[in-house]
């Protein structure tokens, strides 16, 4: 019998066995996939996301700078780069191609770039951001952009050393940017940005992952019209008297607010004008000359050891300590007021009578004035001056440093010492910031200056009284502003030598500080001129003192002084002659006509002064 070649059915046990395990790996591919796609899918989409995904640094937008009336001094714009990757860049050729005209550069330049064997290239710079979105809207790959930050200055040079600068890296390198840059700065965040392998953005692949904090901004004290006026009435003197730089600053006399502060540089051969590389208004230090008289006759008028009208009676010379003192003009002997004495500015009378103050007193006065001491403004590279202790004064000291030699000042410090003298002899620090503005717009404004008494408001009065009369008929009569009682003191003293020891042969500084009106003062100013053809303070910055000041009691609506000005004499405005060329920034250009500023910035009888 013939066996069977049909196999035998597999157990049923088996089966079920097979069947189970069929199914239990279906289950387990079920379970690891819902954990994967249900999950851990966050997980595993972040994955993803990694692998195209590139971190983007988003700078803060560093706070503007502003005006005391609002117009902008310094601000900064978002700007965009265009990086290109080459190692992702198939045809160089054909995207420059497509790329020129919108960056505006020829498609061979761009060729080079983008062919270099690098991963990260520089194409473009400093582009709007609409010429980037169209960009970016061709898809080309290895093209991505970059944002930037730009510092603009819309009043171009002006007030430069005061505002500063930033570096490269859109860090404060000079002046208020520098000195503020914490505050200026604020806080760069991120965010995330999706590309495909071949370098193309994805369409909804940007994420904000910290948002950046823009910076905070700050309004200056500083007026910008009348800080034009004051460069240009500055820049103008410097030309006609081949000088080779100067300083000026407008002050609000009652909260030592800067309202106008300027610092140049001029080149007598050329008698080209620029802004100067540092502040001089705060870091020159120099030996202030007669202006310096201040000190005694307040201090002798405060310990009542002279009135105005004391009678002092003064040689044709004095010997002191080996040095022989004399006064800028020759004379037998002279019978003078104290008020004579300082109105012709009389060396020798100011010796004989500071000699009745006493060196300790003298010294304490000039502390007390501000001299030696920081003025309060913090600005970068602002100087104490050099102001020594009675202990190491010199045999000859009581006759060099009455008269404004053997110390060490700067322009700030002079207009400090006579704000004190207009403000009720009320010392009143100076400030250039007015108010912070917060990223959201609020204004902060800043709290009020800090003062103390130097001497009483009646020497106040007396010593302002005495002053008027250097403007009446002493040696600042080039200071004076028609219609306005002007109170003030020149100074001429020599340059001294860089090398160290002694002074430069025939080289000068001409110093004015003063303010108005005398009796009921409202604004003080300082002018220092370097090394001027005519170098006497009354011929050099007297005439710039009163150019600033005709301007500015127009600007701030200042009354007239009630009866007729008794200071105001003849002088009239100097014709300043154009030295700049037009003004990009449509309004005014710094070093051109200063009539046309006026008529430009004045409405009616001016602005307040608040």
């Amino acid at each position: 019998m013939r066996k069977s070649l049909r196999k035998s059915p597999l157990p049923k046990g088996r089966v079920s066995f097979i069947a189970v395990g069929i199914i239990l790996a279906f289950l387990a591919l079920l379970i690891r996939l819902a954990y994967v796609q249900v999950i851990h899918a966050p997980v595993y989409a972040a994955y993803g996301r990694n692998e195209l995904a590139q971190r983007v640094y988003v700078p803060a937008i560093r706070g503007p700078i502003y005006a005391r009336d609002g117009r902008l001094l310094a601000e900064s714009i978002q700007r965009e780069d265009i990086i290109a990757d080459p190692f992702l860049i198939h045809h160089p050729a054909k995207d420059a191609a497509r790329l020129a005209s919108l960056l505006g550069e020829k498609a061979s330049k761009l060729t080079t770039l983008m062919s270099e064997k690098s991963g990260y290239v520089v194409i473009a710079t400093d582009l709007a951001q609409s010429t980037a979105t169209s960009v970016m809207n061709l898809g080309l790959a290895g093209i991505t952009t970059q944002p930037v930050s730009v510092r603009i200055y819309p009043a171009g040079s002006l007030a430069q050393p005061v505002i500063g600068t930033v570096n490269w890296q859109g860090i404060g390198a000079a002046g208020l940017e520098y000195q503020y840059n914490k505050l200026l700065s604020g806080h760069s965040g991120w965010k995330s940005e999706s590309y495909t392998p071949d370098g193309i953005p994805l369409p909804g692949g940007s994420r904000i992952i910290k948002p950046a904090v823009n910076g905070t901004g700050l309004e200056l004290t500083i007026d910008e019209p009348l800080q034009y006026a004051t460069e240009e009435a500055l820049a103008s003197e410097l030309q006609k008297q081949r000088a080779t730089g100067g300083a000026a600053i407008v002050m609000n006399v009652h909260t030592g607010g800067i309202l106008a502060m300027a610092s140049l540089d001029s080149n007598p051969k050329t008698r080209t004008v620029t802004e100067a590389p540092t502040n001089t208004a705060t870091d020159l230090v120099y030996e202030p000359g007669s202006v310096f008289k201040i000190v005694s006759f307040s201090a002798l008028l405060q310990d009542g050891i002279i009135t105005p009208n004391t009678m002092v009676t003064i040689p044709p010379y004095l010997d002191m300590g080996g040095w022989t003192f004399h006064d800028a003009w020759s004379h037998g002997v002279i019978h003078y007021s104290a008020t004579q004495v300082i109105a012709y500015s009389s060396n020798l009378g100011t010796i004989l009578l500071t000699k009745r103050l006493g060196a300790i007193r003298l010294s304490q006065q000039i502390s007390a004035m501000g001299f030696g001491h920081p003025t309060g403004l913090n600005f970068p590279g602002a100087s104490p001056g050099i102001v020594n202790p009675v202990s190491q004064w010199s045999a000859s000291a009581m006759g060099s440093t009455p008269i404004g030699e053997d110390t060490g000042v700067t322009p700030m410090q002079l207009l400090d010492a006579m704000n004190t003298v207009a403000n009720g002899g009320v010392f009143v620090a100076p400030r250039l910031i007015r108010a912070e503005i917060s990223p959201t717009g609020k204004l902060i404004k800043m709290p009020a200056s800090a003062t103390h008494r130097v001497f009483s408001k009646s020497v106040s009065s007396e010593l302002s009284s005495m002053l008027e009369r250097v403007v009446m008929y002493g040696t600042g009569v080039k200071a004076g502003v028609p219609g306005y009682d002007v109170s003030g003191k020149t100074g001429t003293s020599k340059v001294t030598s860089p090398n160290g020891g002694g002074y430069v042969p025939g080289a000068y500084w001409g110093t004015f500080c003063g303010f108005l009106p005398s009796q009921d003062p409202v604004l003080s100013a300082c002018v220092v001129i370097d090394q001027p053809d005519q170098y006497f303070g009354g011929s050099a910055a007297a005439p710039v003192f009163s150019q600033i000041m005709q301007y500015a009691v127009n600007r701030f609506n200042i009354p007239e002084t009630p009866g007729g000005s008794i200071t105001g004499g003849k002088y009239r405005p100097i014709n300043f002659p154009s030295v700049g060329g037009p003004n990009p920034y449509g309004y005014f250009n710094p070093f051109g006509s200063l009539r046309s500023q006026v008529s430009a910035a004045v409405d009616g009888r001016g602005t307040r002064l608040g």
